[in-house]
């Protein structure tokens, strides 16, 4: 059962004496007016007649509200309370409790599995979802030996049903991947990622996407640009149409191309590619300054350098370095970026913009 598809949650109190007040309530929370469904909610709990089941499920409700209005520390202690004293499906209560504090939600959830584990759970895909949602938990804590562990256990569940959710099993191929990746455990995140590209058909088009992706950038992490061509070229070729198109995995793909050409000095064919890339970051405005910065030094730089140069446009993105990098708290990185920028104008003959640049220089250095 979805956790914020409450209506599900209140099905066999509708037909209560408090049918008028629910319906009010769940109207409310379904337009999102969470301050509204605490007022609601809390007025109905003050009944004094209000069985003790309808009282948690209102609560749970409040938790969601809490969590919804940005009340994180009201959601965990109601989360916490129906925990230990609630009768309610701990899986439910875990899912819930992922929603505002992962601590909570491993506690809650290790103890879901490890019951129904021990009770031989009949519905072996619920134990399953138990472990995904463990796992996410221990990723976003980043722990990532305990997400692998708790995703493989999720794996085998859905690999042994009766009727295996392909889209799933390869969604978790994926996120094993990830894993290993983050653990800088190469050849078994290339292991996992390469069953989802071999697996993966049109349906499962954006899981293939990443994959292609990321098996590029694990290959480039370890220098082996050759290896990671191949895999990004389809990547890029793949995006239009998808719903991953000109979104973040694309930039990062554009990226990791433009770069696969600056390593080899074949700036003009890097342009493009940061060109098409920087295009994208900039309407995502979520990019970080350091990865958006040193983009912009790489394309100014191939700018100045390649064979038909652009000495102004290399200029206009120095500088756009320059203010993102700023904005960063990694000082040796601005200080080797501010010299490569006033040797640029030095050699340039642009002394004006060559002493603004010096002073910004002394003025870091001094600070």
């Amino acid at each position: 059962m979805d956790i914020l598809n409450v209506n599900d949650h209140f099905q066999e109190n509708l037909s209560s004496k408090y049918k008028e007040q629910l319906e009010e309530l769940l109207e409310e929370f379904n337009r999102g007016h969470y301050p509204n469904v605490l007022s609601k909610s809390a007025d109905l709990r003050g009944e004094h007649d209000l069985d003790q089941q309808l009282s948690d499920k209102l609560k749970m409700v409040e938790a969601i509200c809490h969590t919804e209005i940005g009340e994180v520390r009201s959601s965990v202690d109601i989360i916490s309370e129906l925990y230990y004293h609630a009768d309610l499906d701990w899986m439910l209560l875990g899912e819930l409790a992922f929603m505002c504090d992962f601590k909570l939600a491993r506690r809650i959830l290790s103890a879901a599995v490890r019951k129904m584990e021990d009770n031989q759970e009949d519905d072996r895909i619920k134990l399953a979802r138990g472990y995904l949602v463990l796992a996410e938990s221990e990723e976003n804590m980043e722990k990532y030996v305990r997400a692998i562990k708790y995703f493989k256990k999720g794996l085998g569940y859905f690999q042994e049903d009766e009727t295996p959710d392909q889209h799933m099993i390869l969604y978790i191929h994926f996120k094993i991947g990830m894993m290993y990746s983050m653990k800088n455990e190469a050849d078994e995140s290339l292991h996992y990622l390469m069953k989802v590209i071999d697996k993966a058909g049109e349906s499962n088009r954006d899981l293939k996407i990443n994959s292609l992706v990321s098996i590029a950038k694990t290959y480039g992490s370890r220098n082996d640009n050759e290896q990671a061509y191949p895999y990004l070229k389809e990547a890029l070729e793949a995006f239009e149409g998808s719903s991953l198109e000109n979104g973040f995995t694309h930039a990062e793909a554009l990226t990791e191309m433009a770069f696969y050409y600056f390593d080899q000095s074949k700036l003009t064919e890097a342009v493009p590619y940061y060109a098409d890339a920087i295009a994208i970051y900039k309407r995502l405005r979520q990019t970080p300054h350091r990865k958006l910065g040193m983009i912009y030094m790489q394309y100014a730089y191939c700018l100045e350098h390649m064979k038909a140069n652009s000495i102004p446009k290399a200029g206009k993105y120095y500088e756009h370095a320059i203010s993102q990098l700023e904005l960063t708290n990694d000082r040796e990185l601005l200080e080797n970026a501010l010299a490569d920028v006033i040797a640029f104008y030095d050699n340039t003959g642009n002394e004006k913009k060559k002493h603004e640049y010096e002073n910004r220089f002394v003025k870091m250095t001094n600070a």
